[in-house]
């Protein structure tokens, strides 16, 4: 999975590439053509659990590989994305589009003073526009293709649908399409397509303010396929919590009256957005976490850690991470009936831990 963190300048946006990645200064690259990349672990506490139950050779989170582009505004005066800032752009999972809040005197708003709405609204946009370029270049096409009689009726009703969505400025990720049709419109690549979730980023004071709310309420009255895709952090101080230790942390985040960082909110937010589970195999040589799509075939999923194990399925024997810590381990699950032997149709679920029965 690959996110890509975008925003104008001075919005913060490599701060929160960095307190997600714990990356420095020393590790970007000055003048840069093309992204900052830094995979990052899932911290998962299911993981952690079963690691501490099997006391493996070694355990493995799964992970995620965050990308951080450079400002979208060049100069504070044009918000039109380049082509090359598209293309470079085009091969992501989703955006996290990171939308400054926090006031500073030091670092003026590249557009003259912070408004975050404006900013939302110029992002969003930027991407409509450039979709339905793409979409109308290819109807053109299309409908001459059809005064010569050839068959691309189907095409072109798809393509006049997604026109019509982009016109009345909805992200092409709202409509309803059936299997067949994604397949159709995967080749185009289109940025509306991806899941969005706009972080904004506060000064630590401004954090449960009323201010904040209010803001987050205008932001999804206006666009209402944002809701549940709001995410508020202050970036900074998230920054410093990554470059603690753990223990320290721990007693940071206590001290805030926070449960657990902004960081793994947003991780965990970026997964569900992008319709991704976890399940896990166990054993003494290895715990590890394998990334799915919701609802995939157990014999999709065998595939996953080996084509083997999909084209030699058999059974996939599933208990459920929880009932396996109630029971303290596999063979109690097996007396107590708890592990089900499930076909290859069989839908995977989040916390499925699963061993894969095959024969090749």
């Amino acid at each position: 999975m690959r996110i890509g963190i975008i925003g104008l300048p001075l919005s913060g946006k490599t701060t929160l590439f960095d307190a997600l990645t714990g990356a420095s200064s020393e590790d970007h690259k000055a003048g840069r053509q093309g992204p900052d990349i830094k995979v990052v672990k899932v911290m998962d506490e299911r993981v952690t659990r079963l690691s501490e139950m099997y006391q493996p050779k070694k355990t493995t989170y799964a992970e995620m590989e965050y990308l951080d582009f450079a400002g979208i505004v060049k100069d504070g005066e044009k918000g039109e994305m380049d082509g090359a800032f598209l293309k470079s752009i085009g091969k992501i999972d989703a955006f996290v589009h990171v939308v400054r809040v926090f006031p500073d005197s030091v670092f003026p708003h590249p557009l003259g003073k912070v408004d975050p709405l404006r900013d939302v609204e110029r992002f969003h946009t930027d991407l409509i526009l450039s979709d339905l370029s793409i979409v109308e270049k290819r109807l053109e096409r299309l409908r001459k293709d059809l005064k010569r009689g050839l068959p691309v009726k189907e095409e072109l009703s798809l393509l006049e649908r997604c026109q019509e969505s982009l016109e009345s400025e909805t992200f092409l990720n709202q409509l309803d399409f059936t299997p067949m049709e994604r397949q159709r419109l995967k080749g185009f690549d289109f940025l509306t397509m991806r899941p969005m979730i706009v972080a904004l980023n506060v000064h630590e004071d401004q954090l449960g303010s009323p201010e904040i709310g209010k803001l987050s309420s205008e932001i999804e009255a206006a666009y209402p396929f944002l809701r549940e895709s709001l995410f508020t952090v202050a970036a900074k101080i998230e920054m410093e919590i990554a470059q603690l230790s753990a223990d320290d942390a721990a007693a940071f985040l206590e001290d805030l009256g926070i449960a657990e960082s902004a960081m793994n909110r947003l991780i965990h937010l970026c997964y569900r957005k992008l319709g991704r589970i976890s399940f896990f195999t166990v054993g003494k040589d290895e715990v590890k976490a394998w990334t799915i799509p919701e609802e995939l075939p157990a014999a999709k999923a065998a595939g996953v850690i080996h084509s083997d194990f999909e084209r030699g399925f058999i059974k996939a024997e599933v208990i459920a991470f929880e009932d396996l810590m109630n029971v303290g381990g596999i063979p109690e699950a097996r007396q107590k009936g708890l592990l089900r032997l499930e076909g290859k149709e069989y839908p995977v679920k989040d916390g499925d831990v699963i061993t894969f029965r095959f024969n090749v």
